[in-house]
């Protein structure tokens, strides 16, 4: 009863309330309430944002509704699905999402289609990641300034950062998703991984995107999420996978010269070596590295230490040596011991 009259208060009241304000409208302790919101958060699934000291009940913004054909619906369906495929965070939007596609599909594929939506359901929700993917989308809907507290790789501590987000883009490198914004706190545009945000808040600032920001020609040169001055990356793959590597297109900027010998060279410009070695060391020695000769002289140094390391059987992991209790003394010990 006391969760359902928090929710009833929070749904009545825009501005949101205090956690002081909702244990005098109750009748509770401060505590006490702090530990129903992170129950309704964290639990329940309610999306709630705290703003300025002041607890609100985010309000979903419903969309016209749309008419759609059968393939439409089936692009809307294929792309969620690839989506969810590379991500590994539960997404309880995404997946009624594809509930709704299921209604408007015709009735011999309905079924399916929401059978996979409850395959979605079922994956485990983190409530953090979705608070803070909620509160990227309404300010990134609303073009409102965000204020972050992000941690950095490899940094311990979070640093607080403002930014203007541009955009939301996915990457199946590593099962993550990016906010991309005017950092003004860098004074340049960033890429900010989502996981790593500690906490996320809309602060009522509003700003304009640029009108020659184009996301699809600031990613034109990378090979994931990580764009920039471009380096020429040259790769000859074996005869063996040479039909495999044709039938894709890459990356934008890809050229593929077939050789004699049934090998074919791929060349493309690309930033960020890190993504794209990724990539390269997928292939195994059906790879090879031409250019540039940094990617290849790293491969090279991690080859002979994956030699070394293989080079002899694989010793069994040590188990940490666990202390056994002395056994208790028996009647006539302790006798003795008194």
């Amino acid at each position: 009863m006391r969760l359902a009259r928090i929710l009833e208060l929070l749904r009545g009241r825009k501005a949101g309330y205090t956690v002081q304000e909702l244990a005098d409208l109750t009748g509770r302790h401060v505590r006490t309430i702090q530990r129903d919101l992170h129950v309704l958060e964290s639990e329940m699934g309610e999306p709630l944002m705290q703003e300025r000291g002041r607890y609100l009940l985010l309000r979903e913004e419903r969309l016209s509704p749309l008419e759609l054909t059968l393939q439409q619906a089936r692009a809307l369906f294929i792309a969620t699905r690839l989506f969810l495929r590379y991500s590994d965070e539960g997404d309880p939007f995404a997946a009624e999402a594809l509930r709704r596609v299921a209604q408007i599909m015709p009735q011999r594929v309905r079924e399916l289609v929401r059978a996979a939506a409850e395959t979605v359901a079922t994956r485990s929700f983190d409530a953090e990641f979705a608070r803070h993917m909620t509160t990227i989308t309404d300010a990134w809907s609303r073009q409102r300034v965000l204020r972050l507290s992000y941690r950095s790789a490899g940094r311990p501590r979070p640093r607080e950062i403002v930014v203007e987000p541009y955009f939301i883009e996915p990457s199946a490198a590593g099962f993550e998703t990016y906010l991309i914004g005017y950092s003004r706190t860098h004074g340049s545009m960033r890429t900010f991984k989502v996981e790593r945000i500690v906490s996320a808040e809309m602060l009522p600032e509003h700003f304009e995107v640029p009108d020659d920001f184009d996301i699809e020609a600031l990613l034109s040169s990378a090979w994931g999420i990580i764009w920039g001055e471009g380096k020429s990356v040259q790769l000859r793959f074996s005869a063996d996978v040479a039909w495999r590597v044709k039938e894709t297109r890459w990356h934008p900027s890809q050229s593929i010269e077939e050789l004699p010998d049934g090998v074919v060279v791929l060349t493309m410009t690309v930033a960020g070596m890190m993504e794209v070695g990724r990539w390269v060391r997928s292939w195994g020695d059906e790879c090879e590295v031409l250019a540039p000769p940094e990617l290849r002289a790293e491969l090279r140094e991690e080859a002979l230490r994956l030699a070394r390391l293989y080079a002899s059987p694989a010793k069994p992991a040590r188990r940490r040596a666990t202390r056994r209790k002395p056994a208790a003394p028996s009647k006539d010990q302790a006798r003795l011991g008194a």
